[in-house]
């Protein structure tokens, strides 16, 4: 059985509720692209019932860096799998916006393309260098597949609010 099927039945069983997010969003989103592992966006205060949830499913704990908490399967057969924690407000406003998707014969939901965006821009501001030029290549192409207006106000503001006026030029540059 897939993760993301397990994940589904996991959360159904204990009441919970996550988001598919990272590069398999990505991809729903009309980006083609690679990933290593599983991101799920989830509610910060479940986090003790995520935890358990986890370590069932035979995980273990790689990271815990307090809103970004890694796992990696015992067997090493699954995806490594990332729990990315955010307050209940932002949980229900990302939920509310989410669009349904189909990840390896599971029903799951994804972020909106502005919400993928944001979470994305979120991460080039506080990410290590590294996966810096793997989301700024995301948001570009993000942009780019779903002719979004990189010169868009609404864009502008989702970087200034929630990244910089230099991230935003550096995607505009990268578009032009």
């Amino acid at each position: 059985m897939s993760l993301f099927n397990q994940l589904n039945e996991a959360a159904a069983q204990h009441g919970l509720r996550f988001l598919v997010i990272g590069g398999h969003a990505v991809i729903e989103h009309g980006f083609q692209r690679g990933t290593e592992d599983a991101d799920i966006l989830v509610c910060k205060d479940d986090r003790d019932r995520w935890q358990e949830v986890v370590l069932q499913l035979g995980y273990k704990l790689f990271h815990d860096g307090g809103t970004f908490v890694q796992y990696e399967p015992s067997d090493g057969a699954q995806w490594n799998l990332d729990l990315m924690l955010v307050p209940a407000e932002t949980f229900d406003r990302l939920v509310s916006a989410a669009k349904p998707a189909n990840l390896e014969g599971a029903a799951v939901v994804v972020p909106s393309l502005e919400h993928l965006l944001t979470l994305k821009v979120h991460a080039l501001k506080h990410a290590p260098s590294l996966r810096a030029l793997k989301d700024l290549t995301d948001v570009a192409q993000l942009v780019s597949v779903n002719r979004v207006d990189p010169k868009a106000a609404w864009l502008r503001a989702l970087f200034e609010k929630h990244g910089t006026p230099e991230l935003y030029e550096r995607v505009i540059k990268l578009l032009s």
